[in-house]
């Protein structure tokens, strides 16, 4: 399922004409939006999990065309993410399957905690709207 989950964040990418550069950000950073240079940067030292959830955030920043960073635009860029890579039924599976605790959801669905927590809030806000007789 992990692999998947690359696979989409690499495919959109390459949708937005978005090159996937694997460069080494130090110990902290994991990723960085170039969408100007018309690239994606990912850390060699994430996990498959990680490196996928990061992508797909990364390329929400160029979706969005964000040039700055706040608490805003982070949780923007991490909620686009997270419709990217996670669609309402198979959360619904996963909490069906072992409940409502992020980590266990995160293992379940092959992504982060951070995603899932991000995955809530953009159903709170739009997915439940956009997808009301799906779930």
């Amino acid at each position: 399922m992990t692999r998947d989950r690359f696979d989409i964040a690499a495919s959109h990418s390459a949708d937005l004409q978005l090159d996937v550069v694997w460069l080494d950000l130090g110990p902290r950073r994991r990723g960085e939006c170039r969408w100007r240079d018309g690239q994606v940067v990912i850390s060699p030292r994430l996990t498959l999990v990680e490196a996928a959830c990061t992508l797909a955030h990364e390329v929400g920043h160029a979706a969005f065309g964000d040039d700055y960073s706040t608490p805003a635009v982070e949780r923007r860029a991490w909620e686009y993410a997270a419709s990217l890579l996670v669609e309402p039924w198979e959360y619904a599976q996963a909490e069906r399957v072992v409940g409502p605790d992020p980590r266990a959801l995160a293992l379940e669905l092959g992504v982060t905690v951070q995603l899932v927590e991000a995955w809530r809030r953009w159903w709170q806000r739009r997915g439940r709207l956009l997808h009301h007789d799906r779930a």
